[in-house]
């Protein structure tokens, strides 16, 4: 059985990933580096005393690093690694830096020639994405949209013909604008919402935006939208001609022969009269 062993660590600075939701998520040697590092930089101290006193570790110097922290304080941490100290960033849940604060000071220990380490683990984008459904061979993670109307519109419009899964974050009371939003944006594509993951009330809700643009504002708990990638264009482009085949067919069916609507369709849609030849072959059958 792994244990949380007493360990000497080297200087530098370790990126933690702890749990999104429930506590038994976490990895043992995330623990580890808990235990045994000599500070602990945050968001919340208040979050990460919880985790801490869960696993019995005890007497831990915690540092708040959130957006809004002074250089001066980012400075001091690294100081204490050229010191020869270890301190390990937590973020209040999941991977830090990944919609969290934290970057500045992973630049500034780059810039500083310090180690850095990641200690992988817990992420509300990969367990919304294998519990969604929907193929996930490519995806591109957004995280937060902008609060204001104007400016969350152009930023899906910057993202409406993205080749791949979107994935969002987005907060409960704003979830049923954001999905007006993106159904305006995107059309009617397939959908996944998960919320409060790993959580006692986790849920999938699957669907598409035509169906959840009417969601009730009343979902708890942290949220991510999974939206699926625009249609093939090729493959549209071949629907929406098989649909004005049809059409043309009904129209003038028996009139011309099938080797003369062929020739008319090539010219119509600049294609080689053999695709339409095959095409009204199939459907006249």
């Amino acid at each position: 059985m792994l244990k949380i062993s007493n360990i000497s660590l080297q200087s530098g600075l370790y990126i933690v990933s702890t749990p999104i939701g429930n506590l038994k998520d976490i990895t043992v040697r995330a623990l580890s580096i808990l235990k045994n590092c000599d500070l602990i930089g945050c968001e919340d101290t208040r979050v990460t005393k919880k985790l801490l006193s869960s696993y019995e570790i005890k007497s831990k110097k915690l540092i708040s690093i959130h957006e809004h922290s002074k250089e001066q304080k980012l400075i001091f941490l690294i100081e204490k690694i050229k010191e020869g100290k270890s301190i390990a960033l937590v973020s209040d849940a999941g991977t830090p830096i990944i919609s969290d604060p934290g970057l500045k000071l992973i630049i500034l220990a780059i810039n500083n020639g310090i180690n850095i380490t990641p200690i992988p683990g817990p992420s509300a984008v990969t367990a919304s994405l294998v519990g969604s459904g929907l193929s996930s061979d490519k995806f591109f993670f957004i995280g937060f949209l902008p609060n204001k109307k104007n400016k969350r519109i152009n930023a899906l419009n910057e993202y409406k013909k993205v080749n791949s899964l979107l994935i969002f974050y987005e907060s409960a009371k704003r979830i049923k604008e954001t999905l007006i939003d993106m159904f305006s944006i995107f059309g009617n594509r397939r959908c996944v919402i998960a919320r409060e993951l790993t959580k006692y009330y986790e849920t999938f809700y699957r669907g598409d935006l035509n169906k959840f643009k009417n969601i009730k504002n009343n979902l708890k708990g942290e949220i991510t939208i999974i939206i699926e990638p625009p249609k093939n264009e090729k493959n549209k482009e071949k629907s929406d001609i098989d649909d004005e085949i049809k059409k043309i067919i009904s129209f003038i069916e028996k009139k011309l022969s099938t080797k003369d609507l062929s020739k008319l369709l090539s010219i119509i849609y600049k294609k080689p009269k053999k695709f339409f030849y095959t095409k009204l072959i199939k459907t006249i059958r």
